[in-house]
């Protein structure tokens, strides 16, 4: 065989070989939508954590950026089939911050802006999806405030 034919073939196995071999992902993409008193949330962060392992012993999380009230999770930073908590996040950058004092002989916490989010839907979230292999994996969060018209 001819070094050039030699070489071909060589190419064209390594070719296959590496296309044959990437690794598959059983994670998926994750999208939707978020309201705050009807309105597109107009900029926050949503995360959502495994519950429990699911039999494999591991825990997940993953999450984005809300933005005019979308978010959207590639499936390279998705999560596998599964239950997850949702915990959404919306600081009010236009309130006064907030101080927190911590307990005596602790260093005070820095200032923060107050949350918008009512605890329901971040720090207390009993809020849950499920994710599914060939479902549609595109949900809408509806957070209505208490006292929003």
């Amino acid at each position: 065989m001819p070094d050039w034919q030699l070489l071909v073939a060589l190419v064209a196995l390594s070719s296959a070989t590496l296309v044959g071999c990437r690794a598959r992902s059983d994670r998926l993409a994750i999208s939707g939508e978020v309201t705050l008193d009807s309105a597109p949330l107009d900029e926050g962060s949503i995360r959502f954590t495994s519950i429990g392992t699911g039999g494999t012993g591991k825990l997940f999380a993953s999450g984005g950026m809300i933005k005019n009230g979308k978010f959207y999770v590639p499936q390279e930073k998705g999560l596998p089939p599964g239950t997850y908590r949702v915990e959404i996040s919306s600081p009010d950058t236009a309130a006064p911050p907030v101080v927190y004092k911590g307990a005596p002989g602790e260093p005070m916490l820095p200032p923060t802006a107050p949350e918008r989010i009512p605890v329901e839907y971040n720090s207390n979230s009993k809020q849950t999806i499920e994710l599914a292999t060939g479902g549609n994996n595109d949900f809408k969060f509806n957070i209505v405030r208490r006292g929003a018209r």
